[in-house]
């Protein structure tokens, strides 16, 4: 089994609909004429090559169904399923880089250059069911603590108190981290 990935420089389309319909052609009797010659597709093959060497079928590692294939117009790659996440990120970032349209018939979907990268790495603010979430479980293992409290035999008594509490400790401070977040305090977007 294998996933394929397609790249091309133009013309560009940014739904996977159009794309599908752009590669009708090509999938039919292979013809590539829709799409515009260049050497940005020489030089990705060149450099997932070059970083990811075509190593015999056997190999485990290597992340190649068949290699990469094409032309100046049009380029797709054979992955195996399972691969590592690197090279989808390797063919991503040059793809990014040199231009291309990648497109992923699987999704299907479509990666453009200039599709902003806030949109894959922003992290959404939590919502109202998250919140009550996070006020309800803390207080309810707050219940709990309270209620293995009234336990009258000692030994079973502290290792319930201890169990709840200690969850309840970690609930509040996952709590006071959503807190100090939305009043800026701390700001979990921000990278390192």
């Amino acid at each position: 089994m294998s996933m394929t990935l397609i790249l091309w420089k133009a013309p560009v389309v940014s739904e996977p609909d159009d794309a599908k319909a752009l590669l009708t052609p090509w999938y039919v009797n292979g013809d590539e004429s829709a799409f515009q010659p260049c050497s940005e597709l020489g030089i990705l093959r060149d450099q997932l090559i070059r970083i990811y060497p075509l190593e015999p079928a056997a190999d485990p590692t290597n992340p190649w169904a068949d290699g990469p294939e094409g032309s100046d117009r049009l380029l797709t790659l054979s992955l195996r399923w399972g691969v590592e996440s690197a090279i989808l990120a390797d063919v991503v970032a040059l793809a990014r880089k040199l231009e291309l349209v990648l497109y992923d018939p699987q999704g299907p979907d479509i990666f453009l250059h200039t599709d902003p990268l806030e949109e894959l790495t922003a992290i959404p603010p939590p919502t109202i069911f998250e919140w009550f979430k996070a006020v309800a479980i803390p207080a309810a293992l707050i219940a709990l603590a309270l209620i293995a409290w009234k336990i009258p035999i000692g030994w079973l008594r502290w290792p319930t108190v201890f169990f709840f509490g200690f969850f309840a400790a970690a609930g509040l401070f996952v709590l006071s981290l959503l807190i100090a977040n939305r009043i800026g305090l701390i700001n979990v977007d921000q990278q390192p």
